[in-house]
């Protein structure tokens, strides 16, 4: 059995056995995935050697990150039984939570809370396409997300990160951050912040749309890397989306943007040679085209005028986080390297220099 960090086995154990879940614990195995949560699956013996085995996924829930673990977890109950009801279509099913014993989505387990999902069976992920049809496959999964949350009212979703997709917000973190400069990191960050002056005016287009309502405020997804839809393995169809922490109200062209910035992307989100980074223009059309089929039918004119840019100012504004992380030293994104925040940062500022030529 092996543990999370700083997770005894005997630990683990208790926090799965939180949940709702018959059989005998076979094991638990931790998952790497994503910068912010714990991750491990556990596989369950149900019935007898004929019946198999059950797998679920637990996360133990980053609290630093996500400081109103009630809201965050509201929010996860609403979308997920939401699509539920929406019912699938072209193959895709909701993610499914599992309960804990007292009735609730998620439990505490040594004043740490933890949730449980449904382990979707037979799928894969990917941190990069194999082509341009599974890269418009993935942007027909996200319109189709996107079609079946625009009847979920934004009201019944909490913010449980202010200013989450706000990018005059995120400026603003920045600044603030390079004022405090806790490390003295500043002085080594001059050209990015450079160049993320020269584009400061860029920076509120789209909050200025959603304040005059050229652009509506929706439902969105708010991490629509490629790696967060699984596909099946046997078809190569999308199968369902996950990873359902930054569902919150928004603007469409988020989601759009942030799936250009990873999926049509040539390097890793932390390549450290500057010269592979570059956008796939092949995949940028995919994505595009992917996209628009599904939500042609909700997209008003500005936003479809305004994909492109959109994909700019996302990767622009994700690039501020991971150097905004790097100046006060790296709490929100997990790092693997000293620098790794400002590798992240250097890659998103590249693509979008070279978005801005080539979009």
């Amino acid at each position: 059995m092996s543990t999370a960090p700083d997770l005894a086995g005997s630990e683990l154990e208790a926090a799965v056995r939180l949940f709702e879940l018959e059989g005998d614990l076979v094991e638990i195995v931790g998952l790497h995935r994503g910068h912010i949560h714990d991750t491990l699956v556990s596989t369950w013996q149900v019935g007898g050697e004929s019946d198999g085995h059950r797998r679920f996924v637990h996360q133990r829930l980053n609290d630093r990150v996500f400081r109103d673990i009630p809201a965050l977890m509201h929010n996860v109950g609403v979308v997920t039984r939401h699509l539920a009801r929406a019912g699938g279509a072209d193959g895709l099913t909701a993610l499914a939570l599992v309960g804990a014993r007292d009735g609730a989505d998620y439990a505490f387990a040594r004043d740490t809370p933890w949730r449980t999902y449904h382990f979707v069976e037979g799928t894969e992920s990917y941190d990069h396409p194999k082509d341009a049809d599974m890269a418009r496959s993935a942007a027909l999964a996200f319109g189709d997300f996107q079609i079946k949350l625009s009847t979920l009212p934004a009201s019944e979703l909490r913010q449980t990160i202010p200013n989450f997709f706000n990018s005059e917000a995120r400026l603003a973190q920045l600044d603030d951050a390079c004022r405090r400069n806790p490390l003295e990191r500043v002085a080594e960050v001059q050209e990015e912040l450079a160049f993320i002056d020269a584009r400061r005016k860029q920076l509120s287009v789209f909050e200025n749309a959603l304040r005059t309502g050229r652009m509506p405020r929706r439902v969105i997804h708010g991490d629509t890397k490629l790696n967060n839809v699984l596909f099946d393995s046997e078809t190569g169809k999308p199968r369902c989306i996950v990873d359902l922490d930054t569902c919150m109200p928004g603007y469409s062209l988020f989601d759009f943007g942030d799936l250009v910035r990873f999926t049509a992307a040539t390097s890793d989100e932390d390549e450290r040679d500057l010269d592979l980074v570059d956008v796939d223009m092949d995949l940028f059309k995919a994505l595009r085209d992917g996209y628009m089929e599904k939500a042609s039918g909700f997209l008003n004119a500005f936003e479809v005028d305004h994909m492109a840019f959109a994909a700019r100012i996302v990767t622009l504004t994700i690039g501020m986080r991971f150097l905004a992380d790097h100046v006060m030293g790296d709490h929100y994104f997990k790092i693997e390297r000293e620098g790794h925040n400002l590798d992240r940062a250097r890659v998103q500022l590249r693509m979008v220099e070279t978005m801005e030529r080539r979009l």
